[in-house]
């Protein structure tokens, strides 16, 4: 059996929709695989709100005491909810595990076979001066209900995040491994014999007795006896005789097990070798073959104190042992995120819930395909993001957080993230945020991607001529083939002509500190310690002098002097000389930022920006992904 599906009613974020629990809709209702499931998201995205309830209404299986307080009952305003309600559905089961809930089964026809179908209802109100809960189970609206060993068989495996695991594996009364070995057939005592672990902590009791036996000297502890019953025996009465004697006390299974600890080294562990160590632990109870009941473990922050390839290594260890447990996994983590396939992800935004299965998404399973190779940790962002910025290339992926800081909109501050597709295969990523039931995830989605239509002075190097006419049909085709991608919340973004280096070229705003940031990543690129001697620097703004010396001779008087400088610093310079587009946005971004950083020059570098109209749909996008702009676009 596992669970199959969670509602909420009013419990902390999920409340409803108006009037009672009875008559609305849950205020989450969110369906679980039935072995690997990653809840995923930013902050405060409702994470734990999931685990807790999942918890709270089941158990778990150290039997911590958990108790409901007021702040769990959801808010609206300044109005706090009097109740609420947790529903868990499990399916799954066999015959075995559904004798022993007989009682509180029901039956559904999923395609014409009757399937087991257990719901259990936890419900609470709050009456002001106490929190008053109800745990009920069965298939009618009331219920009856479940203690007992089905209540037990209902219990979690629970990992809390920031777990102190040297805690949790140490000796005492709270002892978590000893409720672990407690509940391994090991450990289970047959009638009345003694257990073997018993017997070894006898003998021992008997050593230790016989070391500090008063009456033998032998083994040097005996004097130290004699000296402590002479105190002993003035302390009493002359008739009534106290022999003091030295034992490990509490010799029954479960006192020993309390005194056992478990580590990996004499050395004290890291507090990352220490976590999974203790997750190692309860998964061995978790796996066990005596655990008859819900196979189930709640991990939250699997990534707790552990680095990057541990993170891996984790998770791909539990995608393998998924296939005989369930799991529902919380984490912050883009190594997680990147490493566990979409189909068992869910993310969670705002007060929703949205699982990235092939049954909620628009993807393809080519999409899945694609993603599942190439989503790293890098792009693996976009599930935290409120705002993302999908581009295609290393330059804009360089040069956008620059241009965003100098408009005034910081992509950090609005928690927006960029995400290098590396290519225009922007299908597999926006799919993602492309829901079947049409709902809106709240993630604003900004789509930048080239014109990569080649402007007139292409003609002068190709057999195969354009037209005007022709060039800009081709552009309009362009626009119509990537407007599919749109919704309210997606948009696309196009560069006017060509790529985002012509555009930057063609702009009377920077074209010549483009053009100088073209012929220092050549100065880089050639320089054998990657940093181009003092003087080149020089040499390179004498270049650009005099190459636009040269080119406004030549065609000052052409109504196509901006399209064929453009062309000569994109073309013929950058491409055929084959100079990073990397670099070059490298050098170009601290080109901006040596002059946003001169005093009182601000205003001048984001006026600048915002004049340049080959460059608006940079812009555009990035007041899409923050916040719109204060004044309308004069292009």
């Amino acid at each position: 059996m596992y669970l199959s599906e969670l509602k909420l009613w009013n419990f902390r974020k999920y409340g409803i929709d108006g009037g009672s629990i009875e008559s609305s809709p849950p205020g989450l209702a969110i369906q679980f695989h039935e072995g690997m499931n990653v809840l995923i998201g930013e902050n405060d995205s409702g994470k734990t709100a999931i685990v807790d309830a999942i918890r709270y209404t089941l158990g778990t299986q150290s039997r911590e005491w958990t108790r409901l307080d007021e702040s769990d009952f959801h808010i609206e305003g300044e109005q706090r909810a009097k109740e609420l309600k947790i529903e868990c559905i499990f399916r799954g089961f066999t015959d075995r595990e559904a004798g022993r809930f007989l009682e509180w089964l029901g039956y559904e026809d999923v395609e014409g076979v009757k399937r087991y179908v257990l719901k259990v209802c936890y419900t609470a109100r709050n009456t002001g001066s106490r929190i008053v809960t109800d745990l009920r189970a069965g298939q009618d609206s009331v219920g009856t209900p479940i203690d007992g060993d089905p209540r037990s068989l209902l219990r979690t495996t629970y990992l809390k995040p920031l777990r102190d695991a040297d805690v949790e594996l140490t000796p005492g009364r709270r002892s978590r491994f000893a409720q672990i070995l407690k509940a391994h057939k090991l450990f289970q005592k047959d009638g009345t014999n003694r257990h073997e672990l018993e017997i070894i902590f006898d003998k021992a009791n008997e050593a230790i007795e016989n070391y500090f036996d008063h009456n033998d000297d032998s083994f040097g502890a005996g004097e130290l006896m004699k000296s402590l019953n002479s105190y002993v025996e003035a302390f009493f009465p002359q008739n009534e005789p106290h022999l003091p004697s030295v034992t490990v006390s509490g010799n029954d299974l479960f006192d020993i097990l309390q005194r056992l600890s478990l580590s990996l080294d004499v050395n004290p562990s890291g507090l990352g070798a220490a976590n999974l160590l203790c997750m190692a632990t309860e998964l061995l109870l978790l796996q066990s073959e005596e655990n008859a009941g819900l196979k189930l473990a709640l991990i939250e922050e699997l990534e707790a104190h552990l680095h990057p390839q541990a993170q891996l290594r984790l998770i791909h260890y539990l995608k393998e042992k998924s296939i005989t447990g369930q799991y529902i996994l919380t984490t912050h983590s883009t190594t997680m995120g990147s490493s566990i396939p979409l189909e068992n992800l869910i993310l969670c935004k705002g007060s929703k819930v949205f699982p990235m299965g092939s049954n909620y998404t628009k993807l393809e399973k080519k999409n899945y395909d694609y993603l599942y190779r190439f989503l790293d940790a890098t792009k693996a962002n976009l599930f935290f993001a409120r705002g993302v910025l999908l581009v295609e290339g290393d330059a804009e992926n360089l040069l956008i957080p620059t241009i965003a800081n100098i408009v005034d909109r910081p992509l950090h501050r609005y928690g927006v993230s960029i995400v290098n597709v590396g290519s225009t295969a922007f299908s597999h990523f926006v799919g993602i945020f492309h829901r079947q039931d049409g709902e809106s995830m709240g993630v604003k989605v900004a789509l930048i991607t080239d014109m990569d239509v080649k402007p007139l002075e292409y003609n002068e190097i190709t057999e195969k001529k354009q037209t005007e006419e022709e060039i800009e049909t081709a552009k309009g085709e362009r626009k119509q083939s990537i407007s599919k991608f749109e919704t309210d919340d997606i948009k696309v973004f196009v560069s006017p002509n060509w790529t985002l280096e012509y555009e930057l070229a063609l702009s009377s705003q920077f074209r010549a500190d483009f053009y100088r940031s073209v012929l220092w990543a050549e100065k880089i690129a050639n320089s054998k310690s990657g940093v181009p001697q003092e003087d080149k620097a020089e040499e390179v703004k004498e270049i650009v002098r005099s190459d636009f010396e040269r080119w406004l001779d030549i065609w000052g008087g052409d109504p196509r002097k901006d399209e064929k400088i453009a062309f000569e610093i994109y073309k013929k310079q950058m491409l055929d000389k084959e100079i990073s587009k990397a670099i070059t946005a490298q050098a170009f971004a601290q080109v901006l930022d040596d002059k946003n950083a001169v005093e009182g020059a601000v205003k001048s570098v984001r006026a600048d920006l915002q004049a340049a109209c080959t460059l608006q749909y940079l812009l555009d996008a990035i007041y899409h992904v923050t916040e719109p702009r204060e004044a309308p676009n004069d292009c």
